[in-house]
């Protein structure tokens, strides 16, 4: 395996050779402000004829480079609310490089306003190696939090617990401006929860990733971008929210940017309450010697929670620019959350060989605090060669959970409660803590025409403490501990990884190759009740892998491309599957944790093919993916309680296809969609018993979008999920409806947006389990039908200050804008 990646990074190197192409590179800038422009389009066109030859972005600080043979080109260089440039350029193959320096654009006054109001649009890009969805102010975004903003992105699933997947697979690896962050710590559904949509600038959905990125995340990335402009002076937002089921919040985010010094900072608050609940059937058998069976008891149990969430989140932070190509950047991020749930949980019992029945109310009054600092530091620099690059990450985050709960169980001989046959008083605490310390360097360093090589490293330590302990009032009102659900459990955890890839461009071809190595040792250390003097220690698992990576592009014009990747990926068993107990809210069925975990591996084989047309995209992607210890979760029971924990099974190979649309059919009416399909089987064995399973999958959305004349803009998104079945048992399918309308104020600075989610009142979750001696159906919902109307105010963000005091409105293309007067000394 090693020589053959030897042998294609050599080819890699060698091929570039063979071609003759010369370079033309320039830098793209904004006249009226000096500013580099990012993600402005240059295309060259081959004169006389003007055949379209080859076509390119700027990256973030303006640069391009196109590959051309010996000949006469125009360059047509775009931006939306700019007047397009065109420069002919004539290469007589003389030199290698051709230099155009800068390329000023200039805004175009006509469509100004309207451009402001389209950058605000929420679009889905695909490109070969991503998907990037960008969160706009046209739908209920603005209104919800980072769980309502993945809901609505190709290929994401979220069930009604905040529980995130990607084509099915919950592997993912949810990170904030691509790092691990404070603000996905512990409990990543509750931290998503806090995090407002309107603070998000776009999500990025990384299937294949390269070696660039952590190898952890079976199933792929998403990488949630936070918003930081900067533009010269001022500019910043306003939200205000409020809706039914009770919520209502605010957030506000400010930027200023000034020569050298970038400024942002942004605050957020949110208070939600929402009701939700399910029902459980569980019949209960014995096995008898001749494999009869004798149905003994039959329970339905029903549960309705009543739950507040309140969040605040603080972001700070300036990036300060040393030199053109040298910037630092620091940040501080603080999370504090609360919440407050009321489960009640009724359970009604039947006996039918004796004929008894007995009914049992369990209430619980739970609280939980999460507090949560995070400290960044980054560098950034570039060098006078294109394309070389320097980059160093330092990151320290903690995060604290505190629980506790006062339970009360009162047993009735029926539902009448005319009597009460035992009660039962318990109490729960929980208090976890985390610290996080990460570092990583990635350095980029050309060389030949067109290659480029990639090298980086990153050192992760975690160390997770958590002390649990249940006590239950005994006969002379003393809460005494129960041994069994009481430990104290420490969890640590340092990844060390090493990371080269090589890159090259042969015109319509190019294609990446690296390598990722990380060394992992996780220690646990389990011990009993805090008081007992008992201690169990599991020691260390150190353990080393390699993650090679390849990806191969071929672009057949500016409309029609493909892509050829392959990745290997690992799903370390985190803190929270290893944990011993998580609830005990429900003692008839307690979640448990399994320290013996041992990571599940990952081959992700993609064909991909994207077609563009003028106003609409296709994307097509067929996938395979093979993995091993794969993690399920088993349930059984023992003396008439259900326990269910995550256990290793057995190989998995899932076949599927993605098709995702996007088309503006009409001038009022926007289409996308997309549908997933796949295959999948599984073999694996538990308690010595093999469980073969092949089953199907289906999940789609599609979002319809009308603007009503210059009234408002109306949306409905759909969601579908299919039936799919499970090694024990089998998940019901689901299906809602969101509906969202906007409308523009105050001359385009303001926007008001009403949203019904969920309206139908459909979406629920659940299917059937079975095992030794029992079989059971449950369904559940997290929320139901809610409501909610949300104000935003941008202030300084349509007219963008492109006219700054003093600056030069017509002149030249060197303008005189911010980057002379650094180069100035100013």
């Amino acid at each position: 395996m090693k020589r053959q990646l030897i042998v294609l990074l050599i080819l890699l190197c060698s091929f570039q050779y063979s071609f003759a192409s010369i370079t033309v590179k320039g830098r793209v800038i904004d006249k009226s402000t000096g500013t580099p422009m990012e993600y402005a389009t240059v295309r060259a066109s081959l004169l006389p004829d003007s055949t379209f030859v080859a076509g390119v972005i700027t990256d973030p600080n303006g640069h391009f480079t196109l590959d051309l043979d010996k000949g006469r080109y125009v360059l047509e260089v775009q931006y939306m609310g700019f007047v397009p440039l065109h420069k002919n350029v004539t290469i007589d193959g003389t030199k290698s490089t051709v230099d155009l320096g800068r390329l000023s654009l200039s805004p175009d006054a006509r469509m100004l306003s309207e451009v402001n109001v389209v950058a605000e649009q929420s679009t889905y890009e695909m490109t070969l190696d991503k998907r990037v969805f960008n969160v706009g102010k046209d739908v209920s975004n603005t209104a919800g939090n980072a769980i309502e903003v993945l809901e609505n992105i190709p290929a994401v699933s979220v069930d009604v617990e905040g529980n995130v997947s990607l084509r099915g697979d919950d592997g993912v690896r949810i990170l904030i401006d691509g790092k691990e962050s404070g603000l996905s710590g512990m409990s990543t559904q509750d931290a998503l929860r806090t995090l407002q949509g309107d603070m998000i600038e776009r999500v990025e959905v990384i299937t294949n990733p390269s070696v660039r990125y952590d190898a952890e995340g079976s199933a792929g990335i998403i990488n949630i971008i936070l918003k930081k402009d900067k533009r010269q002076g001022f500019n910043g937002a306003v939200n205000i929210r409020g809706g039914y089921p009770w919520m209502y919040g605010g957030s506000l985010s400010m930027n200023y940017r000034l020569r050298r010094w970038n400024l942002f900072a942004s605050y957020g608050f949110n208070h939600r309450s929402n009701i939700g609940g399910g029902v459980n059937q569980t019949k209960r058998f014995n096995l008898e010697e001749d494999g009869d069976t004798t149905f003994y008891q039959l329970t339905d149990q029903t549960t309705e929670r009543r739950m507040r969430r309140l969040g605040h989140n603080v972001r700070v932070g300036a990036d300060y620019y040393i030199t053109d190509n040298d910037i630092v950047s620091a940040a501080f991020v603080f999370r504090y959350g609360n919440l407050e749930t009321h489960p009640v949980v009724k359970y009604s019992d039947v006996f039918p060989l004796s004929g008894n029945s007995t009914y049992d109310e369990r209430a619980e009054d739970y609280e939980e605090w999460d507090p949560m600092y995070e400290v960044t530091l980054d560098y950034d620099k570039k060098f006078v060669r294109e394309g070389r690059s320097l980059k160093a990450n330092v990151r320290f985050f903690t995060n604290a959970e505190t629980s506790s709960s006062d339970i009360t169980e009162m047993v009735y001989p029926n539902s009448n409660k005319d009597r009460v046959l035992s009660e039962l008083y318990q109490k729960t605490a929980n208090d976890q803590n985390m610290r996080n310390l990460q570092a990583s360097v990635d350095y980029v360093p050309p060389f030949a025409t067109k290659a480029q090589w990639e090298i980086g490293g990153k050192y992760t330590n975690r160390n997770i403490n958590s002390l649990s302990t249940v006590t239950e009032k005994d006969s002379l009102g003393v809460y005494r501990p129960l041994v069994n659900y009481c430990y104290d459990y420490e969890y640590k955890e340092q990844v060390a990884a090493l990371y080269t890839s090589l890159g090259n461009d042969w015109g319509r071809w190019s294609g990446q190759v690296g390598v990722r190595a990380e060394m992992t040792n996780i220690l646990t250390n389990l011990k009993g009740y805090a008081h007992d003097g008992t201690d169990s220690i599991n020691g260390g698992k150190p353990y080393l892998d390699f993650f090679p990576s390849a990806h191969l592009n071929y672009s057949v014009n500016e409309n029609n491309q493909f892509q050829v990747s392959y990745t290997r990926r690992i799903r370390r068993p985190g803190f929270w599957q290893m944990s011993p107990f998580r609830s005990y809210n429900d003692n008839r069925n307690i979640r448990m944790g399994n320290p013996a975990l041992k990571p599940t591996y990952m081959d992700s084989y993609e064909l991909g093919y994207i077609h563009f047309w003028d106003k609409a995209s296709f994307n097509f992607t067929a996938y395979y993916r093979h993995g091993t210890n794969t993690i399920r979760h088993y349930t059984y029971m023992a003396d008439s309680v259900f326990y269910s924990m995550p256990v290793n099974f057995g190989k998995a190979d899932d076949f599927g296809v993605e098709m995702v649309a996007q088309g503006q059919m009409t001038k009022w009416w926007n289409l996308n969609g997309n549908v997933n399909f796949f295959r999948s089987y599984s073999n694996g064995t538990i308690n010595g018993k093999e469980y073969p399973t092949e089953s199907w999958m289906l999940f789609g959305r599609a979002v319809s979008k009308f603007k009503v004349s210059n009234w408002f803009d109306f949306q409905l998104t759909a969601h579908v999920m299919g039936p799919h079945k499970e090694p024990l048992g089998m998940q019901k399918g689901n299906w809602w409806v969101d509906l969202a309308v906007s409308k523009e104020v105050f001359n385009g600075n303001g926007t008001i947006t009403f949203n019904v989610r969920d309206l139908f009142n459909s979406r629920s979750w659940g299917g059937e389990s079975w095992g030794d001696g029992f079989w059971q159906y449950n369904t559940s919902t997290w929320n139901r039908r809610s409501f909610s109307l949300n104000f935003n105010y941008r202030i300084n963000q349509q007219s963008m200050k492109r006219n700054r005091p003093g600056g030069d409105e017509g002149g030249g293309d060197e303008g005189g804008g911010e980057e002379q007067q650094l180069e100035e000394g100013y």
